[in-house]
């Protein structure tokens, strides 16, 4: 795992592009701005290329203009958000979506968020992502429809266990 590099860009939004709509849409003006945002922006590669990779942000973008991020920006002082992770079809099953987790929450826990957050849509629905979430620990706090009535997403929430007076 290593951090994202300007040289990424074009692996990155055609892994992006080919794990719609598991992942919302991006171009090149959203990954700038999520490359500006991000708090962790993790790549992992393979001999073929960016298996995978993994961006997170905390409750300080002020650029970020996500419902989804932003509802837990009103829910909640201080949190870890997980925007997207993507992995590449050959890589599915490897692992991978547990390292990024597992590397996020620690870093979640390092800077005193007490909560990772992230959003799997229910429409069209996303089970395999469900299932992940709940399996990591994560609990399901509400549906929304931020973009109409054809999209849905069910809101999670994991605590973390950060030291009193960190959080």
């Amino acid at each position: 795992m290593r951090s994202f590099r300007p040289e990424d860009a074009d692996q990155v939004l055609a892994l992006n592009a080919d794990c719609q709509p598991e992942v919302g849409p991006m171009d090149e003006e959203k990954l700038r701005l999520l490359v500006d945002a991000a708090r962790c922006f993790w790549v992992i590669d393979d001999d073929h290329g960016i298996a995978g990779f993994c961006i997170g942000l905390d409750e300080t973008s002020t650029t970020y203009q996500s419902p989804n991020y932003r509802w837990f920006q009103n829910r909640h002082e201080t949190f870890a958000y997980v925007d997207r992770i993507a992995i590449d079809e050959r890589a599915r099953g490897l692992g991978l979506g547990q390292q990024f987790y597992r590397a996020f929450a620690a870093w979640a826990v390092d800077a005193g968020k007490p909560f990772l957050t992230a959003e799997v849509n229910t429409l069209p629905d996303n089970p395999a992502s469900h299932r992940f979430h709940q399996r990591f620990g994560f609990v399901g706090v509400e549906r929304r429809r931020p973009y109409g009535p054809d999209e849905e997403v069910l809101m999670y929430e994991l605590g973390l266990d950060v030291p009193v007076g960190e959080s």
